[in-house]
């Protein structure tokens, strides 16, 4: 509680950061600009998406960068002109007038603008702030996205409804950088007894970390940054396909929305719930466990009869698993690679998040059209996750250059 009680500021921060930020709102809100885009210009489904692989692939490079310029420039710096960032971008793209090449390059350029905005930045600051609280401040940071989840969907089709959809992608982006821009310039802050990494050499073990150059030497860097991409393959596949998979199952379009609408809210429970768990177990065992749920889930998708208590069983089964990614992503980069350079090695690792979030949708999409259906997609996706389980374990014993207080779940 005293961690708590010194550091809720900056964590407030950070979840208000994470919800507000272009992880969050690019991934619950585009899918209610798809219909009215293309109506207007003419564009196909796969045109217009084709922008969001453009900017979740660019991940490969800003995300590494960021995690960089943060250690240079500090964390707070870059969050702030991430946020400022990704409000010009989504005005730019609500300046589109019909050109797909301009669609592209204002959906490459909301990339490069609002990438301070993403959990690089945000999860950082808990490092100086949390220790034996880590995975529960960084489950209620990632909590944002479930947050997101659940309030834009519904914000995102009233704008558009009522004012179109360019004024939806003004009212979006500038209404984000309100509500969060105050938080972070009152309160998100790095812990100032938390000693820098020139410091750590006479410092305790608090504060120990690779650099990016030595992780990029550990085997578990590419070892995880390779299981993370697979299960965010898998995960943003599902979920951006989600509703074309169950509605070829027979349900109906009212009942999937509800569904979808449960599977937010489970996401925030998820993100809680891993953040809980990996303070007290071995996180890659936790891990394991959360992405046998989605197995079930599309076992369920292929072979159990289509009714909507069943498609909430299989919502609740895939917003769990798409609650524990991130967090464990976050976690385990600090847990093995320590909280010195913390930034600039999770953002090389998120690079391979990115990467996977961008490729999903439109291979999902592209495998169910070549196969005439989404059970052999599925089931490819059941061995991937399957795999990942495996590459979990393999991680192995956190480095026993951890603080004492943490070593005692090792």
């Amino acid at each position: 509680m005293d961690e708590l009680r010194k550091g809720w500021g900056a964590l407030l921060a950070a979840t208000v950061g994470t919800m507000c930020g272009l992880l969050t709102i690019t991934n619950y809100t585009q899918g209610f600009f798809v219909g009215p885009v293309t109506s207007e210009f003419g564009w196909s489904v796969a045109e217009f998406f084709f922008a969001f692989t453009i900017t979740s692939c660019l991940g490969l490079i800003t995300a590494p960068v960021v995690g960089t310029l943060a250690l240079k420039y500090g964390i707070k710096r870059l969050g702030i002109l991430g946020l400022i960032g990704h409000a010009i971008g989504y005005v730019l793209l609500s300046m589109n007038t019909g050109s797909l090449i301009w669609w592209y390059l204002t959906s490459a350029a909301l990339a490069i603008l609002a990438a301070g905005s993403l959990p690089i930045i945000w999860t950082s600051v808990l490092n100086g702030w949390f220790i034996k609280n880590r995975g529960k401040a960084i489950g209620i940071t990632m909590a944002g996205t479930g947050m997101g989840a659940f309030l834009l969907p519904p914000i995102a089709e009233f704008l558009i409804s009522n004012y179109g959809w360019r004024t939806a992608y003004q009212g979006i982006g500038i209404g984000a950088l309100v509500l969060s821009l105050p938080v972070a310039l009152l309160l998100f802050s790095e812990n100032p007894d938390f000693l820098s990494s020139d410091e750590k050499s006479s410092s305790s073990n608090a504060n120990w970390g690779m650099t990016r150059s030595e992780a990029l030497r550990d085997y578990r860097f590419w070892l995880l940054g390779s299981v993370l991409f697979i299960t965010i393959f898998v995960m943003v596949g599902l979920i951006s396909n989600f509703q074309r998979i169950m509605e070829a199952r027979g349900l109906a379009r009212a009942d999937i929305a509800s569904i979808a609408a449960l599977m937010g809210l489970t996401i925030v429970f998820g993100r809680l719930l891993v953040g809980v768990l990996v303070d007290r177990f071995w996180a890659p065992a936790v891990a394991s466990v959360f992405f046998v749920l989605p197995i079930i889930a599309m076992l369920l998708m292929l072979y159990g009869a289509p009714t909507i208590a069943l498609g909430m069983v299989i919502g609740i089964a895939i917003g769990l698993a798409a609650g524990a990614e991130l967090d464990m992503l976050a976690y385990l980069t600090g847990r093995y690679f320590g909280p010195a350079h913390y930034p600039a090695v999770f953002g090389g690792i998120f690079a391979f998040f990115t990467i996977g979030a961008g490729i999903a949708p439109p291979l999902f999409g592209a495998g169910a059209q070549a196969w005439q259906g989404y059970e052999l997609v599925l089931s490819g996706a059941i061995g991937l996750l399957l795999l990942s389980i495996v590459m979990f374990l393999m991680l192995g014993k956190y480095p026993n250059t951890q603080p004492p207080t943490e070593t005692a779940q090792d």
